[in-house]
């Protein structure tokens, strides 16, 4: 690993002999995309995945969808639980941000089925909203 991190330096000419700590540009952080198979669904924009030898909730980074109770729940649930059906139960996850993690633990991800990012599915069919990164 830290071969290919020394490699990325070299090659992307991130690092500079006038600095005294390295920048590290986008393009050279590590790869982060990893696939899993979807546990249970928890509500529109959250499902549980094996992360790590542990049972981890991933909630959808940059939309908001009806919490248990409100408007909206049930079918916002619902149609992620079926677009994730159609793609075999499997995701594939990116971390859109150097914080991996929010307030309650949950890593916070994109997520892509077949190819069809999750989050825009349901923003784009009416199940959420889209929401400012905080």
């Amino acid at each position: 690993m830290l071969a290919a991190f020394a490699a990325c330096f070299i090659v992307c000419g991130c690092a500079s002999v006038h600095e005294s700590r390295p920048h590290v540009a986008p393009e050279c952080r590590e790869i982060t995309a990893r696939t899993f198979a979807v546990l249970r669904v928890i509500d529109g924009d959250t499902f549980v995945v094996m992360y790590d030898g542990e049972p981890t909730s991933c909630r959808l980074y940059g939309i908001d969808t009806p919490e248990r109770g409100e408007p909206g729940y049930r079918d916002a649930r619902d149609e992620l639980a079926r677009l994730i059906d159609e793609g075999g139960g499997v995701v594939e996850i990116h971390f859109p941000t150097m914080r991996k993690r929010d307030n309650f633990g949950r890593l916070l991800v994109t997520a892509t089925v077949g190819g069809v990012d999750l989050s825009t599915a349901l923003r784009d069919h009416g199940f959420a909203l889209a929401v400012e990164a905080r």
